[in-house]
């Protein structure tokens, strides 16, 4: 799977001033789905108040990730309003048996973050927009809680699954380059997108497909198609 690896290496270059964030050893609590966080006991809220708020994630068999979280901006506890936030999530799975498998494993990473609970955040993602807002509760703030903590519990969630080698998380919070990581994860959705119809074998002329710009541009994306065919 390299379908989605020029993409990751521009995330990185957007990225190139993130700070490492050190190993976390607190232990924070799950939550579930059925929690909610009301106006009253919530701190703030990332990516709230229509700030800027964009959330991606890219797959590769060949490039191997650090297992840590990363952070551009403010951590959780200098935060003190609602903020723009970003989310960043690079994974290294096994090389698949076969491109359904592969696809079938992408698409199974990318629930991970409707299925993420945590104690004392609250998050609401939408896979249309690419936005992923979370409300962090008052509990949370009064115990400290930072972004290696979030991201260690994040980056374990994804080391259970057996098909996952390695990870690799960073926040946004001060980021300058909201737009272009838009744009960018707006091409990696629409790669999976392209991916789903040849796999699906959906009959359609590529010179009027909408999809064509996203496969003329991926590397791998038309000599998968003809072998689809």
């Amino acid at each position: 799977m390299v379908l989605y690896d020029g993409f990751i290496n521009r995330l990185s270059e957007l990225v190139e001033d993130k700070k490492e964030l050190p190993r976390s050893t607190k232990e924070l609590q799950s939550g579930s789905k059925n929690d909610i966080i009301f106006g009253r006991d919530t701190a703030f809220e990332l990516g709230g108040s229509q700030k800027p708020c964009v959330s991606t994630l890219a797959v590769s068999s060949d490039m191997h990730f650090s297992n840590k979280a990363y952070l551009v901006g403010r951590d959780l506890p200098q935060i003190t309003g609602d903020s723009p936030f970003g989310k960043i999530v690079l994974v290294e799975i096994d090389e698949q048996t076969d491109d359904d498998t592969a696809f079938n494993t992408v698409k199974e990473l990318e629930q991970v973050k409707y299925k993420f609970y945590v104690r004392d955040f609250m998050t609401r993602a939408s896979a249309l927009n690419m936005r992923e807002q979370i409300r962090v509760g008052k509990n949370a703030v009064k115990s400290g809680v930072s972004f290696a903590d979030y991201g260690q519990k994040l980056i374990d969630t994804f080391l259970q699954n057996e098909k996952v080698k390695s990870v690799e998380v960073v926040f946004l919070t001060d980021f300058d380059g909201y737009r272009e990581l838009n744009s960018v994860a707006e091409k990696i959705k629409e790669t999976t997108s392209a991916l789903n119809h040849i796999l699906d074998n959906v009959m359609f002329d590529c010179s009027t497909c909408n999809l064509k710009p996203i496969c003329d541009e991926v590397e791998g994306m038309k000599e998968l198609h003809q072998k689809h065919k």
